[in-house]
């Protein structure tokens, strides 16, 4: 049995459902996990994996999580890390590769062993009121590709 830790950040909680879902599935393997909200400013635990996941805004991780990253990247470049990311974007196979790319400042940082984009949902309600209009202006409807057994499938290959 393994110790876990999950930090993520979100806007609209479409990261919260994503790192729910890996937590679950490695609980389900028997793994003790921690999952915290990066705006939190949790301290970084001993693990033996650290799953770190944002969403996506103008092509970078959410603020919280690029600052929570920085200030722990000298302890985690040490250890097990494997980092995700939600963009509406990664739907669409032809972008995929532009979706792990914005992993990469994070991933420079600390090594990751593990790098994953999961495709993300728009609903209006969840986003904020500049977003929402932004969004709206370029004719953006509503939108679910959250696929959480796609999640949970890779979460099982983290952890042997």
């Amino acid at each position: 049995m393994a110790t876990v830790f999950i930090g993520y950040a979100t806007r609209s909680g479409t990261t919260t459902d994503i790192a729910g879902a890996v937590a679950e599935q490695l609980r389900d393997l028997d793994h003790t996990v921690d999952i915290v909200n990066l705006k939190d400013r949790p301290e970084l635990p001993d693990a033996d994996l650290i799953v770190l996941g944002s969403g996506i805004n103008g092509g970078a991780w959410y603020g919280e999580a690029t600052a929570w990253v920085s200030t722990n990247a000298a302890r985690l470049q040490s250890m097990n890390v494997a980092l995700f990311n939600a963009c509406l974007n990664a739907a669409n196979p032809d972008k995929r590769a532009e979706c792990l790319a914005y992993n990469k400042q994070i991933a420079d940082k600390v090594q990751p062993e593990a790098n994953e984009s999961f495709a993300g949902r728009y609903v209006p309600a969840h986003v904020g009121w500049f977003r929402r209009v932004f969004l709206k202006a370029l004719q953006q409807a509503p939108q679910d590709h959250v696929d959480l057994d796609a999640v949970r499938r890779w979460a099982a290959t983290l952890i042997a």
